[in-house]
């Protein structure tokens, strides 16, 4: 651009001069000289333009180019980069996918050992009652047998006659004075101290749990009773009603003992072996009923042997003079005392607890 101005303001010049100096002729030689010399200055000027046009151009286009590689290249590598974005973000996701996947199959693999782990904690547990409750069966059946057992030893004596009767049946028997408590009662046609009676005394020994202690001590008993009942075969016609009074209460205490012996002995503890089946065959529940029933029963039995010894204990130190006194001393002690009803609920709440033990065992 510059090279421009310097050949405007040159070619201005020239014109001056030709304008002015017309009539020099001297001087148009050289005007045509500075002329030529301006042409080939401007030709000059022109090509180094030109040629630093093109170089310009050159540059340019090199420019250009490499602008267009340069863009190209950040096209290219944007695509590279936009690929390798997606391949990433692919791989991201397959990953991801994977993860889940694998999250999902460790919280199912984890759900299933959970499981596992309490089915296996539900069968250890149902086993461990399962082992408990026969465990308490078994228990059951031992205290079970434990509480019969005893009794079961008396019966064995009773069926088998594993023990002996004295002669004198306890002091109960007088070969001399028949005026004792076997001699005046009587079983069918016969007294107490007959062989035919044998089985008869035996169920009162029984009661006693053949204890040669409780047995005498009974008999001391039955004995002052039956004195006071007994008259001697020639006197028969002076029998009063104290007689009367004492052989009843007599006979009383016997079919008391009789009773208990029914009950308690043969009904609730003779066991059969069809009975004993059943047993065997109940569950840890009706087991557990059993035994509180025949729990019952024993304290019944407890209860009758302290209501005996009480009576006992008190006739041996006179209280109320029912040793020493007559009949009537006697029946005050067992009325005031109330003895008849106490025996007798007793007998009844051993019925009611039979027929209990009953329906357990035949439960169906």
């Amino acid at each position: 651009m510059k090279t421009n101005i310097s050949i405007i303001t040159l070619i201005t010049i020239i014109i001056i001069t030709t304008l002015t100096c017309k009539a020099n002729l001297d001087k148009a030689v050289e005007i045509e000289k500075i002329l030529k010399e301006a042409e080939i200055e401007t030709v000059v000027a022109t090509r180094k333009a030109t040629k630093a046009a093109t170089k310009a151009a050159e540059k340019a286009k090199t420019a250009r180019t490499a602008t267009d590689k340069a863009l190209e290249a950040i096209v290219v590598s944007s695509a590279e980069a936009i690929k390798e974005a997606e391949k990433a973000i692919k791989e991201a996701e397959k990953q991801k996918e994977v993860a889940q996947n694998e999250k999902e199959r460790t919280e199912k693999e984890k759900l299933i050992i959970e499981n596992k782990t309490k089915q296996f904690e539900a069968q250890i547990e149902k086993t461990r009652k399962q082992d408990l409750t026969q465990i308490k069966l078994m228990q059951a059946k031992l205290e079970l047998g434990h509480k019969i057992q005893d009794t079961a030893r008396l019966l064995m004596k009773y069926d088998n006659d594993y023990w002996i009767e004295p002669p004198d049946q306890f002091g109960l028997h007088d070969s001399t004075s028949n005026n004792k408590a076997f001699d005046v009662l009587k079983q069918g046609p016969n007294p107490y101290y007959h062989s035919d009676n044998k089985e008869t005394r035996k169920k009162i020994y029984l009661v006693f749990e053949y204890q040669d202690t409780y047995i005498k001590s009974l008999g001391e008993i039955l004995n002052k009773i039956a004195k006071d009942s007994y008259l001697p075969p020639d006197q028969e016609k002076q029998k009063t009603s104290a007689h009367d009074q004492a052989n009843n209460l007599l006979q009383e205490i016997i079919n008391n003992i009789h009773e208990h012996f029914d009950r308690y002995f043969s009904d609730a503890f003779r066991i059969p072996s069809n009975q004993q089946n059943k047993i065997d065959s109940l569950e840890l529940s009706g087991l557990q009923e059993l035994l509180k029933k025949f729990e019952a029963l024993q304290k019944i039995r407890h209860t009758c042997k302290m209501y005996a010894t009480k009576i006992y204990n008190d006739f041996q130190n006179d209280k109320n003079k029912i040793r020493t006194g007559g009949i009537k001393k006697i029946e005050e002690y067992i009325t005031n005392n109330a003895y008849r009803n106490k025996f007798k609920e007793a007998i009844e709440q051993i019925k009611t607890l039979i027929t209990q033990i009953n329906n357990i065992i035949y439960k169906t």
